[in-house]
């Protein structure tokens, strides 16, 4: 039911992005101007693509952790006009999606729409170009998940993406199976990375510059206090986090402890993209699927607020 203030109604609108490492929300009010302003934004890492490789099904625990979550967000944001959800690579994987899909309505009353690949790209390149200012005529944009990575560029008005088959979860547990993960391990989750990303690296080529979403690039900003950031940079966060365990990590990122799991991975596949990256540097953006599914629903113009990495955790 929309709200009024004063003598104008209030259009009241969330967006839900189920992703294989993080659930994200964001709820907004739509401004006389055609713009949204944000009113909650919230994050909860539960892990749904864990260990999906080795049984493909999405665990109970996860599920359930999925549900309370949407639950207490939609709960905390108050009555919605339009509720919008869609889950990626980890419901397309699994065989059990349906169960994610019916706990979601039975404890949230929230229809899930699991979207393909290149839906996931262009939701990811609208929703990060909105939040940076990036003034260039060719910039493709990154999306690091937890099961796979997109990337996605604009021509006219067409979206050329590619999505990879591997993610931040994904590539630490098929390679970085120590604690910490050795230097032959790394060696190789880096190859492997190269690798799944060589189709998606040709969208690289004539691009003034790549913009990284997701929660690893936000990870990787915040940890070196900076939202630009070279080859480099990215190089030393990469050797500071896989020479200590999991623990250490936690302390390290101490802002969203469960990201520990698969910083490694992640931060492997930004290095990666980042050596191929115009400049070797790559702008990081705070926005991506949630934000551009909920600019693509509703026809707004604009995100105002929208908080990024450090965002309550709902628990």
């Amino acid at each position: 039911m929309m709200q009024m203030e004063g003598d104008t109604q209030v259009r009241r609108v969330a967006a839900l992005d189920v992703g294989s490492n993080t659930v994200r929300g964001l709820a907004a009010t739509m401004r006389e101007d055609g713009t949204l302003a944000t009113t909650l934004a919230a994050f909860r890492t539960t892990a749904l693509g864990r260990g999906l490789a080795d049984g493909g099904l999405l665990g109970a625990e996860a599920i359930a952790d999925t549900a309370d979550f949407v639950a207490r967000f939609l709960e905390r944001a108050g009555g919605m006009d339009e509720v919008h959800c869609v889950a990626t690579a980890a419901a397309r994987d699994a065989e059990n999606a349906d169960v994610l899909r019916d706990a979601l309505f039975e404890q949230a009353g929230v229809v899930m729409e699991t979207i393909p690949g290149a839906m996931e790209a262009h939701l990811s390149f609208v929703g990060a170009l909105r939040v940076v200012n990036v003034d260039c005529e060719y910039p493709v944009v990154a999306d690091i998940g937890g099961c796979s990575t997109e990337l996605v560029t604009q021509n006219a008005a067409h979206y050329p993406n590619v999505s990879a088959a591997i993610g931040a979860r994904s590539l630490s547990e098929l390679r970085l199976k120590s604690d910490p993960p050795t230097r032959y391990q790394t060696t190789a989750a880096r190859k492997t990375a190269r690798e799944k990303l060589a189709e998606a690296m040709t969208l690289l080529e004539g691009a003034d510059v790549l913009v990284a979403a997701g929660g690893t690039a936000c990870t990787a900003a915040l940890l070196a206090d900076k939202w630009e950031l070279s080859a480099n940079v990215i190089t030393k966060l990469r050797r500071a986090m896989c020479k200590v365990d999991l623990a250490e990590r936690r302390e390290l990122i101490a802002f969203d402890p469960p990201r520990a799991e698969v910083i490694c991975g992640g931060l492997i596949l930004l290095e990666a993209l980042a050596e191929r990256a115009p400049g070797e540097r790559v702008v990081i953006s705070a926005g991506g699927v949630r934000e551009g599914l909920l600019l693509r629903r509703t026809g707004a113009g604009g995100i105002v607020g929208v908080r990024g990495a450090i965002e309550e955790d709902l628990r």
